[in-house]
């Protein structure tokens, strides 16, 4: 006989829902791959055949908090660490399938969306603001907002398509993320997925880049930089492992707020105008603000975590207990929910600043802390001299020094 390892002990756990019996997987050392076998007797979760609109998010969270601690203690090396890693290592191993297309097409959508921005910003996103008279800080840091506004617009569109209209009803049908997956051999991506996933990474690289070297300097910039490293990492390794609706949900919940933080900022810098204070864009501006606020609290503070992580971190033990990279894709997606929870309290104080000082609105995350935002010197040189609007980038150890 030979010998069989089982990949995840899993621990029952009883929510007095209905028992069923599913498929847990061991892993063969002979034939190197995981096989499936009958009799694992565990509960159903709720949401496992159909997620509402609005689940309930004590209940989720009641089952995040059981399924995480099993899947963590069963996690823990408790026969040597050098054993856990060489069998981690072995069995995530099965599941990557790596190419070299990965590579390479996210650094031709980096090149293309950095080379499309100098050109768009030399030829229309920079006049803009000389046409309408804006004020000096709000030209400045205006092509950085339109063009992220711009660019996220892009994504958010293609991935709510992909999310509603593809083949399977992700925001509801959980279950469907697994769907026709197996450790070591999972389907490939079909071809609007492909497309989304290499300029999604290409995007996100060109968002590091620009972060350091071409937008306004932010006092955040290192949870920034940690934020887009975190996303590339997931994006980079859901599509490695092949779960890339799962990626598809999370970019859905995602890239709305950034469509309407930028479209706020954006609104923000056309309220003074010649100098002349313009009443009806403070309207605007408190409108989109309040948009902003309502979808990151229902994008990401809520759906986020009861479909996207209840997916990966309870549906998905539940449909492949075993799976080698729930521990690292879920601690990913809780360092990602806890950045949004970090940045809801600059939203709270701008709110507390609104409603109860009467203030006016002047950007959601450079309120208090980041007030000081440093416009590029890029920027501020081409508001100074409009016929310079070509001119390149400076570098960010230049740009501090002036």
């Amino acid at each position: 006989m030979h010998k069989y390892t089982v990949a995840l002990f899993f621990n029952v756990i009883t929510f007095n829902h209905v028992q069923i019996q599913v498929k847990r997987l061991v892993f063969s050392e002979r034939t190197a791959c995981y096989l499936p076998y009958e009799g694992f007797v565990m509960s159903l979760p709720p949401y496992y055949n159909h997620s509402p609109v609005f689940p309930n998010p004590l209940l989720c969270l009641k089952e995040l908090i059981a399924y995480g601690a099993s899947e963590l203690h069963a996690r823990l090396p408790w026969n040597g660490l050098g054993v856990w890693l060489e069998e981690t290592w072995h069995s995530m191993s099965i599941c990557v399938h790596m190419d070299w297309h990965i590579v390479l097409f996210p650094l031709l959508f980096f090149a293309g969306i950095t080379g499309a921005r100098v050109i768009l910003n030399k030829i229309l996103i920079r006049k803009i603001p000389i046409w309408c008279k804006l004020d000096k800080e709000g030209a400045a840091k205006f092509p950085d907002s339109v063009w992220k506004m711009l660019l996220y617009t892009l994504t958010f569109v293609w991935a709510t398509y992909l999310v509603f209209f593809g083949e399977d009803q992700l925001f509801f049908d959980l279950r469907s993320h697994f769907n026709k997956w197996y450790p070591g051999d999972a389907p490939v991506a079909p071809a609007g997925v492909y497309w989304l996933y290499m300029f999604e990474l290409g995007w996100y690289y060109h968002q590091a880049y620009s972060t350091i070297y071409m937008d306004a300097f932010r006092k955040d910039i290192v949870l920034m930089m940690v934020h887009h490293f975190i996303t590339i990492a997931l994006l980079f390794f859901s599509f490695v492992i092949r779960l890339e609706k799962i990626g598809l949900l999370i970019l859905f919940l995602q890239d709305f707020g950034d469509v309407t933080i930028e479209l706020s900022k954006t609104v923000v810098y056309f309220k003074k105008r010649g100098g002349v204070h313009c009443r009806k864009t403070e309207i605007v501006a408190n409108i989109c603000f309040a948009v902003f606020t309502l979808q990151h609290v229902l994008f990401r503070l809520y759906w986020f975590p009861t479909k996207a992580i209840y997916s990966t971190m309870v549906v998905g033990i539940a449909v492949h207990p075993g799976g080698p990279y729930y521990l690292p894709f879920n601690i990913g997606l809780w360092v990602l929910y806890g950045m949004q929870v970090y940045w809801f309290k600059f939203i709270l104080r701008l709110l507390f600043k609104l409603l109860v000082l009467h203030k006016e609105i002047e950007d959601a995350r450079e309120l208090d802390e980041d007030e000081g935002a440093e416009p590029s010197g890029e920027a501020l040189k081409c508001i100074d001299n409009p016929g310079d609007l070509g001119n390149p980038i400076k570098p960010r150890h230049r740009r501090l020094k002036e």
